[in-house]
């Protein structure tokens, strides 16, 4: 008897312990009615769902071939600025400056730019900066009307003489000699550079008046007026023209 009641109560220690065991067990792994069905999350989904350091939301990301993760870079748009916001007028003045730059940065004198002549030639200048910009392209020459006979029409063919640095001939406005034509673009890259003020479409046109067959016309020791015309095209297109005297 004393055996068999001894086997009982070892018995019941022995299920105590158990029970005990199990209910330790589940606290640790976390278990109970509210963990049924629940997973851990993946290291994917928890790089998707984790906020960044801020507390932004995350950087969108996608799917690439493997099964990588890589952040979206959207495409950047060119940058443009609106036409309207380019002053003609503010641009020819900032030519007319630069210009008498170059030239003072040479020992020559400054070109007029006021008075009553070279108001004729802004005039002139300016129509036909405008006849470039309908014909969209560059030229002395438009509708067969040429800087000559700009000059003769606008009677500024003879007081637009004077003689050649060396003093051996005349400069007139036969072949071009007096005028200067060229094109850029404002808000917009031009020549890989981005021209977003006046100031520098400016800088762009004159820098372009300072190279090439223009270079000698810049630089005439014996001329002393120039006339400078500006047409702006809603597309950001910029025709210039300068008339020297």
């Amino acid at each position: 008897m004393v055996n068999k009641a001894a086997l009982s109560v070892l018995g019941v220690i022995v299920l105590a312990s158990m029970g005990v065991g199990v209910l330790i067990g589940m606290q640790i792994g976390g278990g109970g009615a509210e963990t049924v069905g629940a997973s851990t999350p993946t290291a994917d989904e928890s790089s998707r769902q984790a906020p960044s350091s801020d507390g932004a939301d995350p950087p969108a990301r996608t799917t690439i071939p493997g099964g990588e993760m890589a952040t979206v870079q959207p495409p950047d748009d060119e940058e443009t600025i609106p036409a309207r916001r380019f002053e003609a007028k503010e641009i020819s003045r900032e030519i007319e400056r630069l210009l008498n730059q170059r030239r003072t940065s040479r020992d020559l004198s400054e070109l007029l730019t006021s008075g009553r002549v070279t108001g004729e030639l802004d005039a002139l200048a300016h129509s036909h900066s405008v006849a470039m910009a309908d014909d969209a392209r560059v030229s002395h020459t438009i509708d067969g009307n040429s800087s000559r006979n700009r000059y003769e029409s606008a009677e500024l063919y003879s007081a637009c003489q004077f003689k050649s640095d060396a003093g051996s001939y005349v400069v007139d406005a036969r072949y071009n000699r007096l005028e200067l034509v060229s094109h850029a673009v404002a808000g917009r890259v031009h020549d890989g550079e981005f021209l977003k003020t006046e100031e520098e479409v400016a800088q762009a046109i004159v820098s372009d008046w300072s190279s090439g067959t223009s270079r000698d016309r810049v630089f005439y020791e014996n001329a002393n007026q120039v006339g400078v015309g500006v047409e702006v095209t809603q597309s950001g297109d910029v025709y210039v023209t300068g008339n020297l005297c």
